[in-house]
């Protein structure tokens, strides 16, 4: 009956007080089928240990022990040894619905598509935040695949909420270069080889929210030029197709004014973000593109920054939206 194999992908690090939870979940599935290949990228705690005690008692298991690397460099080597018809993901610190992979599969299989996907829901120590747990089913052609996965409807950009037909991962890799946006990058590059996808929107995976540690400015800066740099090489690998392109480009404007608002001790970094803004102001694109209210937003981004920190800070202070995924020490 289980005629497919799935190959589940867990990169770990450092998460001795949950990978065993994690493995349980996925080797609880009701498909049965799967190939269970788990990445210890070069923990110093008990993981590694944890992991062999697991793979001795479970067939379907493979482990794989490496210097660190980071997470894309550990699923990097997982696709490389995978064997299955269909490649999934699983972070080692969450876990899954026990008929998360039998669903995924059971859409492939019915709509003949690439690509499967579907809700999944936030954990905090006091709260479950779903996303979004309708029950709806929508089928997503390429370009309106590309368009929900730009505009952040539907479609996360994390890869642990979907499955994969093998062959789309030929000549596609992670970017092991970018500390963050690594994901987008690379289900851009496989939702564009993609003729077909269906998400179904139940609540199957759980990612759980830790707490928070501290970021210093140049991290900051790091992931932020990692973000531009993800959203550069889409906008101007889309720019033949106006709809999915005009996504990208509003995505990478709101970065920029978002940059330049942010609360950082970095003002020759800000400046220069700035000084990129303002030469977009003047562009075909920034005008075609972009919605009056955006313009006005970006417009005082970049010559009153004062001013449009202190319309955040208010908006915060109203919405909380700052506070709504931080999780507090103690």
């Amino acid at each position: 009956m289980d005629e497919k194999l799935v190959s589940v992908i867990i990169p770990a690090y450092n998460i001795e007080d949950y990978i065993g939870r994690c493995l349980d979940s996925v080797l609880s599935q009701t498909y049965k089928n799967l190939e269970i290949i788990v990445i210890d990228d070069g923990s110093s705690d008990r993981t590694g240990e944890i992991l062999d005690d697991y793979e001795k008692k479970n067939h379907r298991m493979k482990v794989i022990h490496k210097e660190n690397g980071g997470v894309s460099s550990a699923r990097n080597i997982g696709i490389d040894r995978a064997n299955g018809d269909y490649i999934g993901f699983v972070d080692g610190d969450d876990w899954v619905n026990q008929k998360l992979f039998e669903t995924l599969v059971k859409l492939i299989n019915e709509e003949n598509a690439d690509i499967a996907h579907c809700g999944y829901q936030m954990v905090f120590p006091d709260r479950v935040d779903y996303y979004y747990n309708t029950g709806k089913r929508v089928i997503q052609t390429k370009e309106q695949g590309l368009k929900d996965l730009l505009a952040g409807e539907m479609i996360e950009p994390a890869l642990y909420n979907k499955l994969y037909k093998r062959e789309l991962f030929e000549n596609v890799r992670l970017n092991e270069n970018l500390k963050i946006n690594e994901d987008l990058d690379v289900n851009y590059r496989l939702f564009k080889k993609s003729q077909k996808s269906i998400y179904y929107d139940m609540s199957l995976y759980s990612y759980m929210i830790r707490k928070n540690s501290a970021t210093g400015s140049n991290t900051v800066i790091r992931k932020n030029e990692d973000s531009l740099k993800v959203l550069e090489q889409i906008k101007n690998d889309c720019k033949s197709e106006k709809e999915i392109y005009s996504i990208a480009y509003r995505r990478y404007v709101y970065l920029l004014m978002a940059i330049c608002r942010m609360d950082i001790d970095q003002i020759t970094y800000q400046k220069s973000k700035r000084d990129i803004l303002k030469k977009e102001l003047k562009t075909k694109d920034f005008k075609q593109y972009i919605s009056s209210k955006l313009k006005i937003m970006s417009w005082l981004s970049c010559y009153f920054p004062a001013i449009i920190k202190l319309i955040y800070k208010a908006y915060d202070l109203k919405t909380g939206t700052s506070k709504k995924y931080k999780v507090d020490e103690g």
